[in-house]
């Protein structure tokens, strides 16, 4: 090594020795200066909130939801069962239903009396109902499962079946008035139209003139005056089929299967 090199190189060790005398560690910062730090951070004003969603422009607000139709008031009819606290009712009630489910005519024809009364004209007897009941054409079949689930009532020791029968307010005309059938069977503003209310089991008016049906809607009017469109399918004539049964030596037998008045 050269002379003057000795000097330089001594000069270099020095720097890097004091280098390493900076590298010293720090004390630990003290709990009362950690606290000072977090009052100061607190104490810092807060950032600004995001920008606020722009206000609906008026008149551009979406329409309310459209209410659910209130119910309208007035009296419903729907199904009673006032028969089978009879004796003997249950066990004739279970074959009348197995009978007309299976289409039965045998074990229908045994639940009737032997003069069952079949219509206004003189129709009547076991035989007549089986030749009634084997036309499709009649179709007493149908009518026989319609009434099963609308109730029966009793009346001077008579079963009649629908309940609805023995229980229509004498102000009302039969001839122009129908049951509305169904718990929530709608009462529209027009055919189709919107729902005005639930009208099932109320007693509605009709035009029997104008009564068609095989048209999907009639037009229809409420105690109140009120009128509007049900579907005629959901409309039973209070004048339509009935089944009257009375008891005879512990069961009970059907005494007339009839329409009309």
């Amino acid at each position: 090594m050269n002379g003057w090199q000795r000097p330089l190189l001594a000069l270099l060790v020095g720097a890097v020795a004091l280098a390493g005398c900076d590298r010293t560690p720090q004390p630990p910062v003290s709990p009362a200066a950690k606290a000072a730090a977090a009052q100061a951070s607190a104490a810092a004003p807060p950032e600004p909130d995001p920008a606020p969603t722009p206000a609906p422009k008026p008149g551009i607000s979406p329409p309310p939801d459209q209410a659910a139709p209130e119910a309208l008031a007035g009296l419903t009819y729907p199904p009673q069962d006032e028969c089978t606290a009879k004796p003997g009712w249950p066990a004739f009630r279970k074959s009348l239903g197995n009978a007309i489910r299976a289409r039965d005519a045998e074990a229908l024809v045994a639940l009737a009396a032997p003069d069952i009364m079949l219509d206004y004209g003189g129709g009547s007897g076991i035989a007549e109902l089986k030749r009634r009941l084997a036309d499709p054409a009649n179709g007493l079949w149908q009518e026989l499962a319609a009434i099963l689930p609308l109730g029966c009532a009793v009346e001077g020791g008579l079963a009649a079946m629908p309940w609805v029968f023995w229980n229509v307010p004498e102000t009302v005309d039969s001839y122009h008035a129908m049951l509305v059938l169904g718990d929530a069977t709608p009462l529209r503003k027009s055919p189709g139209g919107k729902v005005i209310s639930p009208v099932g089991w109320f007693l509605v008016g009709i035009d029997p003139m104008a009564f068609d049906r095989t048209k999907p809607e009639t037009q229809v009017t409420l105690d109140n005056g009120q009128k509007g469109w049900v579907e005629t399918a959901r409309l039973r004539s209070l004048l339509d089929y009935r089944l009257i049964a009375e008891p005879a030596d512990g069961t009970w037998r059907i005494t007339a299967f009839i329409a009309g008045d």
